[in-house]
């Protein structure tokens, strides 16, 4: 009897600069196997190539799965592209792979290794479709990239500067030119506020429930439209755990007897544009809101490291953040009596 193909799955671990494809497929008489591996650049050649090489495998007839994990922000170009090409593409948190990994035993961790295992993750489970972010919720999610890329460009400039005026007889010319560059810099980013806040006005909904997070004390509009825009209105997350996870603060510890004991340290290992958001707002927080305060003052008093407790804060701030957009609720100083989001049925 001819073996019979029942599902085909392309697993994708996706980084910076490389992308680590695993082709597999389940047949009647063997669950998995899989048929090619090779690496790509992580570029528009690379997704080409990569295109090119998926069709050569791929049999027509038989349902083909690409799944990759939503780590950082390198996965996004890439997961629009294979949309756009008529895959059928999922994305992953990353803590439900890891937790998959662990049921099979991968002691490993390699991005060959990670390929394999969401490729075989793909044939046994049956997973969702990744639905991109809508029209609006991208455009948001872009302008906030831009003006923190603004940020940044103006703060390099003004470091610039500060180093020419107090170096040994400046050129006056060179400071003049600096200074207007830094002007230039500050109206475009006024420009991109203003775009981000006309944008939010075309939705009376997402209006209404950035409004309701701005109640927290520190948390502007800009801030929480880049946070929810980054995590497209937290339609992936079931719970608080995941978007932590997502966002880069999740604990990993790296102990093994008494040889190897690191401190325990976020992973870094998501989002890192909701990180940078949550920056200043943790440090207001902080000083208004008492219950953040004694959160920095608990893990500062264990630890003497102030980022490690501000760290804490930013954790708790979006956990917040999440619980008030989804449930449309105003923040309330006895935060922790806000009833959490209801779980899908």
């Amino acid at each position: 009897m001819a073996k019979q193909i029942l599902k085909q799955s392309v697993g994708l671990d996706v980084s910076k600069d490389t992308i680590a494809a695993c082709f597999s497929q389940q047949e009647t008489a063997r669950q998995f196997r899989i048929l090619s591996s090779r690496t790509f650049a992580s570029n528009a050649s690379g997704f080409q190539q990569m295109h090119r090489w998926i069709s050569r495998q791929r049999h027509q007839s038989t349902a083909l799965h690409l799944l990759m994990e939503a780590t950082g922000v390198y996965y996004e170009e890439l997961a629009y592209f294979l949309q756009e090409n008529g895959y059928r593409v999922c994305v992953l948190l990353p803590n439900k792979s890891s937790a998959f990994a662990k049921s099979l035993d991968y002691k490993s961790k390699t991005d060959k290794v990670d390929a394999k295992k969401l490729a075989q993750m793909s044939l046994e489970r049956d997973l969702p479709k990744w639905t991109p972010p809508g029209a609006l919720m991208l455009k948001i999610k872009r302008l906030c990239r831009e003006r923190q890329e603004l940020i940044d460009e103006k703060t390099a400039l003004g470091n610039r500067l500060h180093a020419k005026e107090h170096s040994h007889a400046p050129e006056k010319s060179s400071i003049k030119r600096a200074k207007a560059a830094i002007k230039f810099f500050e109206k475009q980013i006024s420009e991109t506020e203003q775009a981000i806040m006309a944008a939010v006005e075309q939705d009376a909904c997402i209006k209404q429930k950035l409004e309701k997070v701005c109640s927290i004390k520190g948390v502007g509009i800009i801030t929480a439209a880049t946070i929810v825009s980054e995590a497209n209105g937290f339609v992936l997350f079931k719970n608080k755990a995941q978007l932590v996870s997502y966002a880069g603060y999740d604990v990993v510890e790296n102990q093994s007897g008494t040889s190897l004991n690191s401190p325990a340290k976020i992973s870094k290992k998501g989002n890192h544009h909701i990180r940078k958001a949550l920056y200043f707002p943790a440090w207001t927080a902080i000083k208004h809101l008492p219950e953040l305060e004694t959160v920095y003052r608990r893990v500062f008093d264990k630890t003497k490291i102030k980022m490690k407790a501000a760290v804490a804060v930013q954790r708790k701030l979006l956990v917040l953040i999440y619980t008030l957009y989804k449930n449309n609720q105003t923040f309330d100083l006895n935060y922790q009596s806000v009833k959490k989001p209801n779980k899908p049925h």
